[in-house]
């Protein structure tokens, strides 16, 4: 799960999904609080299969997306991972990260990662998935502990 060494002087650590714009969206996190980057692959984003690439334009007419937007609690990505499997992911490492005796962590990740986690700490179905916001660059706060935790804040952003 880790790629750094160092100990930040914060106490705070910084993981990030291993996509390019995860890391550079964590690189400045990272430098402030004179941290390493860790690489979480559990937070990565989902793998949409055949969809990969595509704009979103190509899937209007496409009933597999369709269903996708309305049923992502059972829908899957023709060839990718369901939000189930992403949530669970997701989850595996919050409830790894609560029973740790470590500092507090940041977690830089993308939109649908994000609400699945929301959603699974919520107690919420998966359908319920466009009730959240996650804007880009927006930040939610989780306190966790060993078997559970609360959401503090959803889509948090900084003033202009």
């Amino acid at each position: 799960m880790s790629d750094g060494e160092r100990t930040p002087r914060s106490g705070i650590r910084v993981l990030s999904s291993p996509q390019t714009r995860t890391q550079e969206t964590a690189a400045p996190l990272a430098q402030k609080l004179a941290a390493a980057i860790e690489t979480a692959n559990e937070i990565d984003e989902i793998e949409f299969g055949a969809w990969t690439g595509r704009a979103f334009a190509e899937f209007d007419s496409d009933p597999a997306w369709v269903a996708w937007n309305a049923e992502r609690a059972t829908a899957r990505p023709p060839g990718g991972e369901s939000m189930g499997e992403v949530q669970a992911r997701a989850l595996r490492l919050l409830d790894h990260l609560s029973r740790e005796e470590g500092p507090p962590a940041i977690l830089v990740s993308h939109a649908d990662t994000i609400r699945a986690a929301l959603l699974g700490v919520l107690g919420l179905g998966l359908d319920a998935y466009d009730r959240i916001v996650v804007a880009p660059s927006s930040w939610s706060e989780l306190a966790l502990w060993p078997g559970g935790g609360r959401v503090v804040s959803i889509n948090e952003r900084a003033s202009p």
